[in-house]
């Protein structure tokens, strides 16, 4: 019981922690996207979901987060880690019940 609920732990922060530096990653390359197109706004969306929005004002890239769209889409890619990493171990342990 204790090995199973630090996995599962380990999984959950790796996968907060990983899902933060991917939205970072995507979040940088909608910022050069928008900079190299000339763009004056951009809606940063997953699924019809809009969690980041890029404008330009005053000469200047100003980004602002929609926490509600942010805090599902990061939700969503933590629970997906999660569902790997158990899919993973299931798979070394050839424990699927």
């Amino acid at each position: 019981m204790h090995k199973t609920l630090l996995r599962l732990c380990i999984e959950v922060i790796g996968g907060m922690v990983v899902s933060a530096g991917l939205l970072s990653l995507i979040i940088s390359g909608t910022y050069a996207y928008v900079h190299a197109s000339g763009l004056g706004h951009y809606n940063l969306n997953v699924l019809g979901l809009s969690f980041f929005r890029i404008s330009y004002v005053a000469g200047h890239f100003h980004g602002q987060t929609n926490s509600l769209g942010m805090g599902y889409v990061w939700l969503a890619g933590t629970a997906m880690i999660l569902v790997l990493g158990e899919l993973r171990h299931r798979l070394v342990t050839h424990r699927w019940l």
